[in-house]
């Protein structure tokens, strides 16, 4: 009969056990990763309640080794299979895990790939609050992206997405700034556009809100940029607020409207470039300022 162990002591293994357990468990858990994630990939053609639980488990254990580049690239994969068996709810709370991550580590370009897919879901399901709330967190992400980060035809594509699909007064806001930014930098075409946008939305923005301003703003704006068959029309609706225009506006309108100013252009400019990230207030002087040295 073997003698009985002393208190407080333990077999070698389990005292190794102990004083290698901090080493042991992330060896434990990435196996354990490796091998729902092999699973998870033999399952997907065939069994995706099955494949999906796997893939939960997976992406679980990589974010609890910190493995977060890894935990992204396998929630994207869930995500965009549960998006092909019509299992929105979990596609977009993968998709949404992955945009969150990425916006932390302030990748927009990353954020994007999964933020577009979200939107795509959204505007399918009718979900139109919820569609609005993402969009402006595509926007703010688009906004805080280092220059060149995000390609020109891929910005503005999305910006004419948000322009077709939201009509809200919070539009105006942000459709007025894209616009003024897209002038400065010289794209004409896509500044005229986005002008044209913001004063659209007339309609749905109160005259007691901030946004009445821009809309009026773009109205002055998109008359003083190009010929247009509304122009009186145009002039005449701001001119019943004229009161409400920024000192820009008003100057440019008094130009359109009464026929001259007494402002000159370079009095409104402030030699503001595209990427200072400058001020709207100091974007919208600069762009008017140029606008009212065209018209003289």
């Amino acid at each position: 009969m073997s003698a009985p162990q002393a208190p407080g002591t333990g077999s070698r293994l389990d005292r190794w056990l102990e004083s290698n357990l901090s080493e042991l468990l992330p060896w434990k858990h990435r196996a354990e990763a490796v091998y729902h994630e092999k699973r998870a990939e033999s399952a997907r053609g065939s069994d995706y309640e099955t494949a999906r639980d796997h893939y939960e488990e997976a992406v679980s254990l990589r974010g609890r080794l910190g493995d977060s580049e890894r935990a992204m690239a396998l929630g994207t994969e869930l995500a965009t299979l549960a998006r092909e068996r019509g299992d929105d709810a979990t596609a977009l709370d993968h998709y949404e895990r992955v945009v969150e991550l990425r916006a932390r580590r302030e990748d927009a370009r990353g954020a994007l790939d999964a933020l577009e897919p979200m939107l795509d879901l959204l505007e399918a399901r009718g979900s139109d609050d919820e569609l609005a709330e993402r969009w402006g967190h595509a926007l703010m992400i688009l906004g805080k992206a280092e220059p060149g980060e995000i390609a020109d035809q891929r910005r503005d594509e999305l910006i004419r997405r948000y322009a077709d699909q939201i009509h809200s007064e919070d539009s105006a806001g942000r459709l007025y700034g894209f616009a003024l930014t897209r002038l400065l930098a010289g794209e004409e075409d896509e500044g005229a556009a986005l002008l044209d946008a913001t004063w659209e939305r007339r309609d749905v923005v109160r005259e007691q809100v901030g946004q009445f301003l821009v809309v009026l703003a773009a109205g002055v704006g998109r008359v003083a940029h190009a010929d247009l068959t509304d122009r009186e029309e145009t002039l005449d609706f701001v001119a019943d607020h004229r009161e409400k225009l920024s000192d820009p506006a008003r100057a440019l309108f008094d130009r359109l409207y009464e026929g001259e100013t007494d402002v000159d252009p370079d009095e409104l400019k402030t030699g503001v470039e595209p990427n200072d990230g400058a001020e709207l207030r100091a974007v919208e002087a600069e762009v008017f300022g140029d606008l009212l040295e065209r018209l003289d």
